[in-house]
């Protein structure tokens, strides 16, 4: 009777063993799938990577770096517009979203609340937030453009080579009128900025190119007409027409914001302010329940366990994860798009706080569309150009990450 229940006890044993070895074998074949996968994704990278090297290469060059788009001289191209728009509109993401960012990751995890209507509101808001993470970045361009760029036509319709609803500082309205001397332009303050010509029939005074008052005069055709060049320059044609011209400082302003390096800015602060709340969450999270225990025991008020426990001991991982934020943003291209457009035919960066911009993402997009080698070679130089910035961003992540943890322990 004895061997029955040994033989039960050996088919069990010898069931334990087959589960143990099958499932040791799923385990090695899992572990196999998943460095395969590992192992395509960074060769579909590299491969990539060398792609484009091989296009672009010939291409970097001091002047890619400091030239601007040209169509003339396509091979002397440059994104140096580019780069200085990018270096606007990110750092105007980075004022606005990093900040705003930080602060409601703070006020979900930390001010928890207690009254039965506002842990609703509390759960409502981090709900919209998750959800918020997942939405395609198009649509944030097209939220950009009716909140930012139009602003729901509030201040009326956006009228080419019209000042576009309210002027706030900045700026200056001139009739620009030409003289008799060909080339030469004198300014007249504008009084009424709804009048966009005027006609001249009197004498009056203007500012020439210097900011000089002079007095004009007025020559009525059929009358002798002056021949030296300075009194040329201070007379105009009897019924001449000004055309209106706006002189505007760094810091012009108004609303709606157009077309501005403003509106991508904060278009862009739309897109990762919900990874930054998330990343920051997440990092103070992960702050050990004891040390705010600790510091409460203290008599320590939240907001000062906030200041100095909380926000130090999550400081690195919410650099990390706002710098790589920033990453996506400055590759971000589909809401810039929608908000500044494809022009890429700039100068310089922008010149007050109502001037467009070219960024990275754009450029590179208009210049792959081309039909020109050259410019699909300029595209390639240009991402090379992208990535390096995008692994300068990355690497500075590490590295503050690192420091702050070794300053900390």
């Amino acid at each position: 009777m004895s061997s029955i229940p040994n033989a039960i006890a050996g088919q069990d044993q010898q069931f334990l063993l087959d589960n143990a070895r099958r499932r040791k074998r799923f385990s090695r074949w899992f572990y196999g799938l998943c460095v395969a996968i590992a192992l395509v994704s960074v060769l579909i990278l590299i491969v990539l990577m060398i792609s484009i090297w091989s296009q672009g290469q010939s291409r970097l060059s001091m002047d890619l770096l400091t030239r601007s788009h040209s169509e003339l001289e396509i091979e002397r191209s440059g994104m140096w517009p580019a780069i200085i728009g990018s270096l606007f509109v990110c750092g105007t993401c980075a004022v606005i979203a990093l900040p705003l960012g930080v602060g409601t990751a703070v006020f979900l995890e930390e001010f928890q609340p207690t009254n039965k209507v506002l842990r609703m509101l509390h759960g409502f808001v981090q709900l919209n937030i998750s959800n918020l993470a997942g939405v395609p970045s198009i649509v944030y361009g097209l939220l950009g453009l009716t909140v930012f760029v139009y602003m729901f036509n509030v201040f009326g319709v956006i009228r080419v080579n019209e000042s576009a609803g309210m002027e706030l500082m900045g700026y200056k309205h001139f009739y620009q009128v030409l003289t008799l001397e060909p080339g030469y332009v004198v300014f007249v303050p504008q009084e009424d900025a709804t009048k966009r010509q005027t006609t001249f029939d009197a004498p009056f005074q203007a500012v020439d190119k210097e900011g000089g008052k002079i007095d004009i005069a007025i020559w009525t055709p059929g009358t002798p007409k002056p021949k030296d060049p300075d009194v040329r320059r201070k007379t105009v044609r009897a019924g001449a027409i000004g055309a209106t011209v706006t002189e505007k400082n760094w810091y012009y302003f108004r609303l709606p914001f157009d077309k501005s390096f403003l509106s991508g800015g904060l278009t862009l602060a739309l897109v990762i302010l919900p990874i930054i709340i998330i990343s920051a969450q997440e990092s103070l999270r992960g702050v050990p329940p004891s040390l705010r225990e600790a510091s409460m025991g203290l008599g320590a008020t939240t907001w000062q366990t906030v200041r100095d426990v909380s926000l130090p001991a999550a400081l690195p991982g919410i650099m990390t994860g706002s710098i790589l934020a920033m990453g996506r943003a400055i590759g971000e291209a589909a809401p810039i798009l929608v908000v500044l457009g494809a022009a890429v035919a700039k100068t310089s960066g922008p010149k007050n706080l109502m001037d467009d911009a070219v960024t990275m993402p754009i450029l590179i997009y208009n210049w792959a569309g081309r039909q020109q080698d050259e410019f699909k070679e300029l595209s390639a130089a240009a991402i090379i150009i992208l990535l390096i910035v995008l692994l300068i961003m990355n690497s500075t992540a590490i590295y503050i990450r690192h420091h702050v943890q070794k300053s900390q322990s």
